[in-house]
């Protein structure tokens, strides 16, 4: 069996981007590419016709010239060619795709040979696309795509239509004719078609649907969908959206714009095309081409910006408008919209009794989410006046979110390369640590306590990966970088997965906002993903004694918080202190627990109407069906499942019992 396969598409004003789409699919095994040319003839565009010629005369693509009728679907126009085309030049297999869609293969070693094999030799195999978002670039990108734009919707993230289609890579003598999206088949053939996990396509798909059902398995292959690699490239590829309807553009722009979770997966396919791309780019004529083109774009990006609603609305999509006109200037770290300004500093409100000896140790407590460190941090910050006459100074954990853990966090997004609308530099990062520990330094207590949940990340981070803190080893060390002082002991409380995750998944549906969008992942997505990944208490630890070397950490089940109050209270605040004495925490009005029957209904509802609407609701709805006698808390486990996360638990409490690098508190 031959597996002479090629892959075609439709361009025209392509130039800074079809180098790198030719050198990926041929680096994967591809015979060659077919190019229907329209709209870049030269004289009259940007060159792209001239390379896809120069291409040709290398050996790596099939032009066919076409003329586009006005209004009517380019790639549509291609595809009714293609048939013919694909069989006049022997080949065996072809997959429509667009210049914004590169083929990710995780079978084997990333070839078409590979995929086809892995699914069991068919006659078409479907993938699914997953949208990548702009990644906060402006203009004309330079590099790789694959490299500059790798922030993505989450793997199992079902939006807009667009996002869920489908592309099909199909033999060409079973078919008759092809759409975009799919092939169509001989009329009363039984074709072997299935998805990318080798899967059956549902029979209702030979007559004409063109997405993927929610079974649709990704397991062999991904198309990974740069749509919206900057505004003005958009508007170079789909035209300057007239007077009236802006509205649109940026809601079309929002759908696709996902910049939620970090992929580097493409770095193997990106290692595999470097020298044929390299290669392209030292083909004298062809580098003539592109910098020619590139300059085009250039040009035609920064005559857009000259009407002043375009460069608005590009500044909105991209969020670098001035956020002071928006009046979404933020000065706290939770919710959504605007730019982040931490607060003023305000002054230490007590008088703190200095240490005897002049030198301050300083520990930190570093949560982990739902194992009680509201109890503690209110416990502490109620008590601060009295501790400070005990020469103890207790940070405020929201002053210390605001100050330090979350401009520090965006430091460490922006050198993940996830993009956020808040960036600050070195400079301003350490003029909030100098002016935020001025004064308790200057205070000289004997004792100063840290303390936040937040410092590994966030519950999202939990559930929607299944890790524990997916970036927790980036907010350490920024954390770290942040501390004029070090840190002598670290605390922490660990709590059995299938309890932490499943508080954590209500955690993540709270902090959901109106200006949320897309959908929340389920808990069905959030099990997956905790099996996926099996999390280990070790693991953190190992990652932040990294960032920490020589501190002491000291860690406690919650299953054993009441019982270790006392012990835990004296381990915070050193020698000396009498514990006793601690005044309970001040009543507040405590926020009911979500039951299991809150939160199927969040669940339905964000399905049904989007997180937007969830979030708007969501207090009432967990008003209404409060955790209680008449509604059970929630629990997303099997038995079984509950029972293996418990055990795993169960085994890495042992493990850390008996490694003598950390003080294992017990009742």
């Amino acid at each position: 069996m031959t597996t002479r396969a090629y892959v075609a598409t439709a361009v025209s004003h392509e130039a800074p981007f079809l180098l790198e789409w030719v050198a990926h699919y041929r680096a994967m095994g591809f015979a060659g590419v077919i190019l229907f040319t329209y709209g870049s003839e030269d004289g009259a565009g940007d060159g792209t016709a001239a390379m896809v010629d120069r291409l040709h005369e290398m050996g790596h693509a099939h032009p066919v010239p076409m003329q586009v009728k006005k209004s009517k679907d380019p790639m549509r126009q291609a595809m009714r060619d293609l048939p013919e085309v694909a069989k006049g030049i022997g080949a065996d297999w072809c997959l429509v795709a667009h210049i914004d869609e590169y083929l990710h293969i995780t079978a084997g070693d990333g070839k078409v040979t590979d995929l086809i094999a892995a699914c069991g030799t068919p006659d078409a195999i479907s993938i699914a696309r997953r949208a990548f978002g702009s990644s906060g670039v402006r203009g004309i990108p330079q590099g790789q795509l694959r490299e500059t734009h790798r922030l993505a919707a989450p793997p199992e993230a079902r939006g807009s239509m667009v996002t869920k289609g489908i592309k099909t890579l199909f033999k060409v003598d079973a078919i008759t004719r092809v759409a975009p999206h799919r092939p169509y088949f001989t009329e009363g053939s039984a074709p072997n078609w299935v998805d990318a996990g080798g899967q059956p396509m549902p029979e209702t798909y030979l007559e004409g649907k063109w997405t993927a059902h929610k079974d649709f398995a990704n397991t062999h292959a991904r198309l990974h969908y740069y749509a919206v690699p900057s505004p003005e490239v958009l508007m170079i590829r789909g035209g300057v959206p007239k007077p009236g309807k802006h509205k649109a553009f940026e809601s079309d722009w929002r759908k696709l714009d996902l910049n939620e979770v970090a992929d580097d997966s493409m770095g193997r396919a990106v290692g595999l095309s470097d020298p044929l791309l390299a290669a392209l780019h030292g083909d004298a004529a062809l580098n003539t081409l592109l910098q020619t083109g590139r300059a085009w774009h250039l040009a035609r990006a920064a005559e857009r910006l000259q009407d002043p609603e375009i460069k608005a609305l590009c500044d909105r999509l991209s969020g670098t408008d001035d956020a002071d006109s928006r009046g979404t200037v933020r000065s706290s770290p939770r919710g959504g919209g605007g730019k982040y300004l931490p607060p003023p500093v305000r002054p230490i409100r007590f008088k703190i009794k200095p240490s005897k000896t002049g030198e301050t140790q300083t520990v930190l407590h570093g949560g982990f989410h739902k194992t009680a460190t509201t109890y503690l941090q209110r416990l502490l910050e109620d008590n601060d006046a009295w501790l400070g006459s005990q020469s103890v100074y207790v940070v405020p954990h929201l002053k210390l979110r605001k100050h330090i853990t979350f401009p520090s966090q965006l430091d460490a997004y922006r050198k993940l390369k996830i993009w956020r609308r808040t960036r600050f530099s070195e400079e301003e990062l350490q003029g909030f640590q100098d002016a935020f520990f001025k004064d308790p330094l200057k205070a000289k207590p004997a004792r100063m306590i840290l303390s936040d949940e937040n410092l590994p990340g966030l519950p999202a981070h939990c559930v929607t990966t299944g890790m524990l803190y997916q970036h927790r080893r980036a907010f350490f060390g920024a954390f770290a970088k942040r501390m004029p002082m070090p840190i002598t002991d670290a605390f922490f409380a660990i709590r059995n997965y299938a309890d932490f995750f499943a508080s954590s998944y209500i955690e993540y549906l709270r902090a959901a906002t109106t200006t949320t969008t897309g959908h929340m992942d389920t808990p069905e997505v959030m099990r997956r993903n905790v099996f996926g990944s099996l999390p280990n208490w070790m693991r953190v630890f190992d990652d932040f004694e990294d960032a920490f070397p020589g501190v002491r950490i000291h860690v406690w089940r919650f299953e054993d918080f009441r019982a270790l109050t006392p012990q835990i209270l004296q381990s915070f605040c050193g020698e000396g202190v009498d514990v006793s004495k601690f005044k309970p925490p001040k009543e507040r009005n405590a926020r009911p627990s979500a039951s299991a029957r809150a939160v199927d209904e969040l669940v339905l509802m964000s399905e049904l109407e989007g997180a937007a609407a969830m979030a708007e609701h969501a207090k009432t709805v967990q008003d209404m069906y409060p955790q209680g006698d008449d509604y059970e808390r929630y629990d997303p486990w099997t038995a079984q499942e509950r029972a293996h996360l418990t055990a795993l638990y169960d085994r890495d409490w042992q493990a850390l019992c008996n490694d003598a690098r950390f003080v294992t508190l017990t009742p």
